[in-house]
């Protein structure tokens, strides 16, 4: 509009002589309407009229089309101004638009992760109620079974239980009749009961009683009498001490009167003299070395000690061990104390246990334990159908 304002400024002040001309011809044009009646003025005259007139309009036309164009310029400018805005505005809300179009996908996919999150955490909470359930199905199985508490329950137990004893008795203590006897008090506890069900186990309890009564056994015991008794004899043996070879007879020392013998009779002078200081006596034959007598004491109580380890070898069966220790204690013997009577029969003694075989041949297995865990399960898996009945 400003632009329009000082275009038409323009105008007016490039124009004064087309006022002027308008003036003139308005004044010129008076005493032709005052005097009509004259004559008309020549024709030259109105030629540059007409001239005035064209330039006048030529001018108006050319100021109304720059006036036009000018106003189509600045509507224009205008028009580019105002659809530039419109393109900025756009792309600010299609900015707008596809950062809205991110963020709500962003938090469509936390919506899809905290969902699929819940259902995992509701499959597991899931599971873990069924497995809840499940055990709460066995605790109460469990817990019938237990309130079970008849006179035939507890003498299975009881029966169980002396089964284990007696296969740890024989087995680790290597005592087969005391496993026999809890073998037999374990068929008793079952007799009573009254259970036909339970006659498999006390046919199995026989059999391992009936194996164990023909295993041969060791007399441990009387083995174990006769170490007691090397042992204590081992206290009396005597220490052998050394031997000396009979010693070499002294030469004469007597001096001759004869004066040819001076060389002899100097030497045995000199002999004499030299005995007053040092003895040396000349002795044939090896003497061999022997234990101090100080140390008799330790050599009878490491005998001691090798028959005694001995005696635990045998109640361990442990029959390599037993024999070692009889041959040390039998090499010392006939080695380090005089081979008297006594000792003499002691050797004969040790070599005698060592020919003896005390590991008992025992079965690797019972079947009564076998016998007895079926005889446990058959009884629950008779009583679980009518525990689930009643429920």
């Amino acid at each position: 509009m400003t632009k329009n304002k000082q275009s038409d400024s323009q105008t007016k002040a490039t124009n004064p002589s087309d006022s002027k001309s308008a003036t003139e011809t308005t004044t010129a044009n008076e005493p032709a309407a005052s005097a009509p009646v004259q004559n008309k003025q020549p024709t030259a005259k109105t030629d540059k009229t007409a001239k005035i007139l064209a330039i006048v309009a030529i001018i108006l036309s050319v100021s109304i089309a720059i006036g036009l164009y000018w106003h189509g310029h600045q509507f224009r400018e205008h028009a580019d101004t105002q659809l530039q805005l419109l393109k900025t505005s756009l792309q600010a809300k299609e900015q707008n638009l596809l950062s809205a179009q991110t963020n709500n996908k962003n938090q469509l996919t936390n919506i899809e992760q905290q969902v699929s999150g819940q259902n995992q955490a509701m499959a597991a909470l899931k599971a873990q109620l069924e497995l809840t359930e499940q055990n709460r199905k066995t605790i109460e199985r469990q817990l019938a079974l237990l309130n079970i508490k008849d006179a035939n329950h507890w003498r299975l137990k009881e029966a169980s239980y002396l089964l284990q004893l007696a296969a740890n008795k024989l087995w680790l203590e290597q005592d087969p009749a005391t496993a026999i006897a809890l073998l037999l008090e374990a068929d008793n506890s079952i007799n009573n009961a009254d259970d036909p069900h339970l006659l498999p186990l006390r046919r199995a309890i026989n059999n391992d009683v009936q194996l164990l009564k023909g295993v041969p056994l060791v007399d441990k015991e009387g083995i174990a009498f006769r170490l007691e008794s090397i042992l204590q004899q081992a206290e009396s043996l005597q220490l052998a001490e050394i031997e000396l070879p009979e010693a070499v007879e002294q030469q004469d020392n007597d001096l001759s009167a004869d004066s040819a013998d001076w060389q002899e009779n100097l030497s045995k002078s000199w002999r004499k003299f030299s005995e007053n200081f040092l003895t040396v006596r000349r002795r044939d034959g090896q003497v061999e070395a022997l234990i101090e007598p100080q140390h008799a004491w330790y050599l009878k109580e490491n005998l001691k000690l090798q028959l005694q380890q001995a005696e635990q070898a045998l109640f361990r069966s442990q029959g390599e061990l037993f024999k070692a220790k009889l041959q040390r204690a039998e090499q010392w013997v006939s080695e380090f104390f005089i081979q008297n009577t006594q000792a003499q029969a002691m050797v004969e003694d040790l070599k005698q246990l060592q020919q003896l075989d005390i590991v008992d041949k025992l079965p690797e297995q019972l079947g009564s334990l076998g016998a007895a865990e079926q005889a446990i399960k058959e009884r629950q898996q008779r009583l679980i159908p009518s525990l689930e009945g009643a429920e």
